[in-house]
C-alpha cells in the first residue's frame, strides 16, 4: 500500500511483476478497499484496476468517487476543472 506519487490515490501494487493468482487478487482489492474507506468514506471511492503507465506489473488505484485525482495532488483542480462540464 502506498499513494501514488502522480494522483496521490492509494493504491496496492504486487510485488513481483505479472498478474497475482485469483486468491491474491481478491486479498490485495478487500486491503485496498478498507483504505479507501477509510479516506473517502464506503461509498466514496471506486477501485481502478487500469495499469496505464505499467501495463505489466499489477496494482490498483482507488480513488474518489467522480474523480481522477485525490484532492490532496496537485493535479486534482485542473482535472476537476476540465471535467466540470461532463
Amino acid at each position: 500500500m502506498a499513494d501514488c506519487v502522480v494522483c496521490a490515490t492509494p493504491m496496492i501494487v504486487w510485488r513481483t511483476h505479472g498478474l497475482p493468482d485469483a486468491t491474491h487478487e481478491a486479498r490485495l482489492l478487500a486491503h485496498l478497499e478498507r483504505i479507501a474507506a477509510e479516506r473517502y468514506g464506503v461509498e466514496g471511492y471506486w477501485i481502478d484496476p487500469e495499469r496505464r503507465r505499467i501495463p505489466d506489473h499489477w496494482h490498483a488505484h482507488a480513488r474518489p468517487a467522480g474523480g481522477f485525482f485525490d484532492p490532496a495532488s496537485e493535479l486534482y483542480d485542473r482535472w476537476s476543472e476540465d471535467h466540470a462540464d461532463g
